[in-house]
């Protein structure tokens, strides 16, 4: 065999091992999710066809699962004190994987959600109610709960207001900034009851904060018929925030049954499918896909080579 050609071969083999070293070829992501499907509230990860499903945190009950902006952590809140009246403890991290898991939190203040900054330092979350708040909200004197942002270099939490933190706003952004979307589950004085999804242009400010759409925006409506009617609930209007796919053109959500399932969704409307194969799943979050700069660097210099090579 030709010498200059078995080394092109030996370098193509070379560029593709490090790219997928790096991450490439992983554009779909996995989707983490909450489920008792063995007996607690674990996190679990699948792949986003719903295949592979993996339990991750073993025996512990979970809520709000949140993956970084790298897509390579997962933070969660850990119920410690699960039926003990508590609805929410303490705060921790993890590899994608469920390796090297941390507590970033240790103060007994109940958390019932979080979610990360844009920049990945920190995280923001919000607090359970008290019989204070509720007093104080039927008074008229309270609106939101108490929110809170943490850094990850261990800094004291810091108070900011309910309506600043991203799980608070009912709809979501595309990872491409174009476009928003929320899904409704029931719609009361519907009759056919039927779940739909509401997609809009992303607008200059931040991500809208309204329960369901209004006549202020220009909104593509798509029935989602294929949605079983048990899937639904019935004389009540019910929002699930759905979870982008990393390209932007799919969604994942959760029906309000029990157990509760996940589901996907083109942003047309079409390919609806249930992941969770009727075992349960909750709370779903799409991981991000970010190229790292390895990838970038493996593929210039890899291919940079076989061009040297080739001029020659």
């Amino acid at each position: 065999m030709n010498h200059r050609f078995t080394q092109f071969v030996q370098l193509v083999c070379l560029a593709t091992l490090g790219l997928a070293a790096a991450g490439w070829g992983q554009a779909d992501g996995k989707i983490a999710f909450i489920s008792d499907r063995e007996g607690y509230n674990d996190v679990w990860i699948m792949n986003a066809d719903g295949s592979d499903p993996v339990n991750l945190t073993q025996g512990r009950h979970c809520i709000s699962p949140a993956w970084s902006p790298d897509g390579t952590q997962i933070a969660y809140i850990f119920l410690d004190d699960y039926g003990q009246g508590r609805f929410g403890g303490e705060i921790w991290l993890m590899d994608a994987d469920g390796g090297n898991p941390q507590q970033l939190t240790d103060d007994s203040v109940d958390k019932i959600s979080l979610s990360w900054s844009a920049d990945g330092k920190g995280m923001y979350y919000t607090l359970g109610w008290t019989a204070e708040m509720t007093k104080e909200a039927n008074a008229g004197q309270r609106n939101g709960p108490d929110a809170l942002f943490m850094t990850l270099d261990g800094s004291a939490p810091l108070p900011v207001n309910w309506r600043e933190v991203p799980h608070f706003r009912y709809s979501t952004r595309s990872p491409d900034g174009t476009k928003e979307a929320i899904v409704v589950l029931g719609e009361k004085d519907h009759p056919d009851n039927l779940a739909r999804l509401y997609i809009y242009d992303a607008r200059e400010d931040e991500h809208s904060t309204f329960l369901r759409p209004n006549d202020e925006l220009e909104l593509s409506v798509i029935p989602l018929p294929g949605l079983p009617r048990n899937a639904t609930v019935s004389d009540e209007i019910w929002v699930t925030r759905p979870t982008w796919s990393p390209d932007s053109m799919r969604m994942a959500f959760m029906s309000l049954t029990h157990p509760g399932l996940i589901w996907v969704v083109d942003i047309d409307g079409g390919n609806l499918v249930e992941l969770t194969n009727g075992l349960g799943g909750r709370f779903p979050a799409w991981q991000p896909v970010v190229p790292p700069a390895a990838a970038t660097s493996v593929e210039s210099q890899s291919w940079g080579r076989i061009k040297s090579l080739l001029s020659h």
